[in-house]
């Protein structure tokens, strides 16, 4: 039997090379989502009930992430979530909401569109 070769963290050592960046501010480890979408926090929440509602998503949202309001709602619930993160004063106004890949799927989608949502 062949086995291929493999290294563990503690087969690597990590040499600090020279840098100018004199800021942290100077850093940009931004990610562009989508042609229109662009997040300066390159993190997003998953779409649990137990993790991503309006907290949530205004948090990720202040904070240059995403949160995808979970799906487990009434089509209104999920419109009204992601409504109250569009209209939160300070957030950066990005919401992205799930919508599944079958049964109400298509009403859903263009209910959240008409409420705001910025990704599907």
């Amino acid at each position: 039997m062949k086995f291929k070769e493999a290294v563990t963290y503690d087969d690597m050592l990590m040499v600090p090379q020279y840098s100018d960046i004199i800021s942290r501010g100077e850093v940009d480890i931004g990610s562009d989502l989508s042609f229109n979408t662009r997040l300066s926090l390159p993190i997003i929440a998953s779409p649990m009930d137990t993790v991503s509602e309006v907290d949530m998503a205004v948090t990720m949202s202040d904070s240059g992430g995403l949160a995808i309001i979970h799906r487990y709602n009434t089509i209104d619930e999920q419109s009204r979530l992601v409504g109250w993160v569009r209209d939160t004063e300070g957030t950066q106004g990005k919401v992205a909401a799930a919508i599944g890949v079958s049964g109400d799927y298509r009403e859903r989608a263009e209910a959240l569109v008409e409420a705001g949502v910025s990704i599907l």
